[in-house]
């Protein structure tokens, strides 16, 4: 866009609408030309017209905006200091939160999700209604921090960029601000109310009429600032609404507010009538009230996430070659050497090095019983020491801990919505309309009844309007949602997908994976038949491998130099998994090339190598074969895992189908089965015979959800209605799953099944109090029989019993004995 700027004090302003006064910004859009008040507006336009800037300009008619500011903060933050702080990694893009500190109601969500997907750079755009919160992707070669933000202020809202510390002083002030507002608003209706009991008594007994006219003065006095200050947020979103040509829950109010204000005002400057400035007060002050209790629920929320990440130490003691070393926690590389005293939190996921020591995971699982850690075990950042000092090297960086992680991924599933959110918000949207075309019918019907009594028709109507805002719906699913995100995470519990909670509770089959589900995962290797001599190749694989079997083929041969020795001289050509077989790889050594199987039968037999002595007792059985020739095998026994015996005792009091699947060999499963009571299971089963088992069982109308932790149970997981793992399952089964659980814990699984069908119950008495609400007072307010104060006082207990009801799955949770 060509420009040029001079002096004007005539043309209007192409985006805007407002006289050009001084400046004036001439700008060429194709062959089109423009002219703007200020560069903000330029810059608004062109993204406008990008978008289709000709169906916007048509819905806004002649209907004038306020200019856009561009904040001069906006160029600081394009430095690499804001970019550290603020923006992070996400899937080969970058991420970045952002605070919108004016989001009132679901209407205001579309619009800046609706601005920002459609703007290029932006990949994805999603905004979390508890919080205010929005989280964008975006692609930093395309579009910078300070252009986003200035799309959200374009469209009449207010972003600021969210870091944890200055989100919490945000939070602080918004609370104080609203905490004022209830304050005015308050003070004018006692004051008012005063002047009003002696307004009663005249109306009753007669008054003087400069006596009337007086407190009329004095009530109008004590109105404004309620109407004005306390009134903003609402008087700032019928603004927008206008702006936007929408309708919305601040719309509603606004408008009915302010009939009653204005009339008031003509009642007093014409002696005609009777005011009703106590009621404009009144309203402002209960619904203030009933915002504050909201707002204190986001509040919570959201701490509640941040503490996740406080419960971290601020410091830790590196060990160097140098000596000891105080750093901060936020520092911590992968690889390092920490120290941890007793009583301390691990801060990082970690190795033990030391011999042993006792750690407490009830922050993470939800168990209050210590659990004995030996040298070379895990664990997980956020654990605490109990008894002696813990020597430990990190197994990740700082923030990619399973509890940075928790953190990060528990906000990134609030932003989205479920089916039944994106139901209930079109449903409110709809309801608005209804109910704005209901008050101007009872406005004209009152009219014609009363003989033109403009008063009778005015309270009416503003009954109508105030009565009938959809709040209560509006908040109906989020605040349940909210809640039950929280509690899953307090144990644990990660749900990837709001939408999941609905499946959860609908789900009558479940699937099992065996090894590192049911069992501990921690094999101990029984029987050995490999010669010395072709050990070396076996640890040098399976050290690369993530997966239980290959972790104590690892353990169990650690001890031997000889073989760690030789197996470091070899090099690692090529490694490829196999799903449910085991691994393939190609290892030089001394100039010499070697082609190496490790895995079980079905692997060997695809490569069509002979079996040699297999052993028939109980356990898992890993053959190896090198240069086509079956060279031994181990056989190594895994045990159940404890708490598995009483945490399928409880799952059967929930789900009724219960089986096993299993790529193990039949003894081994069976054995596992018959331990735990499970009647059906599955063995020697491939990826695709997994997921072809799940299939079948969701052909026949069953809610599946699937729990596997291994790369031969993705497929199946991703099969589910809902798929389960935990934090230290293969990358592609993470993946895959729907809800994570941050330890092996069985527990959170349990805890996760309760409190979604507590939730779903919560979310569907909240969307009946709604609609009985509604269905009750918008047809007495149509009536006449309800004045708007009462309505006013309605309207907030509605949103209140919404709120409560949705707190209240805490408490409401079935209470059970978790296993240990």
């Amino acid at each position: 866009m060509n420009k040029t700027n001079s002096q004007s004090t005539t043309t209007e302003c192409d985006h805007c609408g407002n006289p050009i006064q001084l400046i004036r910004i001439e700008s060429k859009l194709g062959d089109e030309p423009k002219v703007f008040c200020c560069e903000g507006c330029e810059t608004v336009y062109s993204i406008i017209h990008s978008l289709g800037g000709s169906y916007y300009y048509n819905l806004k008619g002649n209907t004038k905006l306020s200019p856009v500011a561009m904040e001069e903060t906006d160029v600081d933050l394009e430095n690499e200091l804001v970019y550290q702080k603020f923006v992070r990694p996400s899937s080969g893009h970058s991420e970045v939160s952002i605070q919108i500190t004016n989001i009132h109601c679901s209407a205001c969500v579309w619009i800046n999700e609706k601005v920002l997907n459609e703007e290029e750079g932006i990949l994805s755009a999603q905004i979390n209604f508890a919080s205010g919160r929005a989280r964008i992707r975006f692609d930093e070669s395309k579009i910078k921090i300070s252009r986003i933000l200035s799309l959200i202020r374009a469209i009449g809202y207010k972003p600021v960029l969210f870091s944890p510390t200055e989100g919490n002083l945000q939070k602080s002030k918004q609370l104080k601000t609203l905490l004022l507002r209830i304050g005015v608003a308050g003070f004018c209706f006692g004051n008012i109310m005063i002047l009003s009991v002696a307004l009663y008594s005249g109306y009753f007994t007669g008054i003087d009429l400069n006596l009337k006219r007086m407190f009329h003065y004095a009530s109008w006095v004590f109105a404004t600032p309620a109407y004005l200050y306390s009134g903003f947020p609402f008087m700032s979103g019928f603004l927008t609404s206008i702006r936007r040509r929408t309708l919305s829950m601040d719309f509603l109010l606004f408008l009915g507010i302010s009939m009653a204000y204005f009339y008031s005002v003509y009642v007093t400057l014409t002696d005609r009538g009777e005011v009703y400035f106590d009621s404009v007060a009144m309203i402002y002050f209960f619904i203030l009230v009933g915002k504050y209790f909201e707002e204190k629920a986001r509040v919570f929320a959201s701490d509640k996430l941040e503490s996740i990440l406080c419960k971290l130490p601020e410091t830790s003691n590196r060990i160097t070659e140098t000596g000891d070393q105080t750093i901060p926690s936020s520092e911590i590389k992968l690889g390092d050497k920490i120290q941890v005293a007793p009583g301390k939190r691990i801060p990082v996921d970690a190795i033990l090095v030391s011999k042993e020591t006792y750690i407490d995971e009830s922050f993470l699982t939800g168990e209050s019983v210590p659990i004995r850690k030996q040298k070379g075990d895990s664990i997980l950042a956020g654990s605490l020491t109990m008894d002696n000092p813990a020597l430990i090297i990190a197994s990740s960086d700082y923030h990619a801990s399973t509890l940075s992680s928790l953190k990060l991924r528990l906000e990134e599933a609030l932003h989205l919505k479920p089916k039944i959110q994106i139901v209930t918000e079109r449903i409110a949207s709809y309801f608005i309309s209804i109910v704005f075309l209901l008050a101007f019918v009872c406005f004209g019907v009152w009219m014609f009844l009363t003989s033109g009594d403009l008063e009778q028709s005015l309270v009416t109507t503003i009954s109508v309007l105030i009565v009938a805002c959809p709040c209560a719906l509006g908040i109906s699913v989020p605040t349940a949602l909210v809640t039950n995100h929280i509690l899953n995470a307090e144990k644990g519990v990660l749900l990837k997908n709001p939408s999941v909670v609905e499946t959860l509770a609908k789900a009558n089959t479940i699937f099992l994976d065996k090894t590192g589900t049911l069992t501990e995962g921690k094999f101990l290797v029984r029987l050995v038949t490999v010669s010395e001599d072709h050990l070396p190749f076996v640890y040098r694989i399976e050290k690369e491998i993530n997966h239980p079997l290959a972790k104590s083929l690892v353990k169990y041969l650690s001890p031997f130099d000889s073989v760690k020795k030789r197996a470091s001289e070899m090099e690692l050509i090529q490694l490829q998994n196999v799903p449910g077989q085991g691994v393939k790889a190609e290892i030089q050594w001394h100039g010499k090339e070697y082609s190496i199987l490790i895995g079980n039968q079905t692997l060997l037999k695809h490569q069509n190598i002979p079996l040699e002595s297999i052993p028939e007792t109980e356990g898992s059985l890993i053959l190896v074969a090198i240069n086509g020739k079956m060279e031994g095998s181990f056989l190594l026994a895994d045990e159940v895992r404890p708490g598995a015996l009483s945490f399928v005792s409880l799952l059967k009091e929930m789900i009724p189908k219960i089986a096993i699947l299993s790529g193990d060999r039949f003894s081994a499963v069976k054995f596992i089965a018959n331990s735990l009571g499970i009647q059906q299971f599955y063995s020697d089963l491939s990826p695709e015979e997994k997921a072809s088992i799940i299939e079948d069982s969701q052909n026949k109308g069953n809610v599946v959800i699937m729990v596997g932790d291994g790369i031969n149970d993705s497929l199946s997981l991703a099969r589910a209605n809902v798929s389960i793992s935990h934090s230290e399952a293969e990358d592609l089964s993470l993946e895959k799953s729907d809800v994570v659980l941050t330890s092996g814990n069985l527990n959170g699984l349990v805890h996760s099944l309760l409190s979604a069908k507590k939730t779903k119950e919560v979310i569907s008495q909240n969307i009946i109090i709604s609609f009985f609400y509604n269905s009750i007072m918008l047809p007495l307010a149509m009536f006449g029989l309800m004045l708007p104060v009462i309505c006013a006082v309605f309207m907030a207990c509605s949103s209140l019993t919404v709120l409560l009801n949705s707190l209240s799955i805490r408490v409401r949770i079935p209470k059970w004995k978790p296993s240990i």
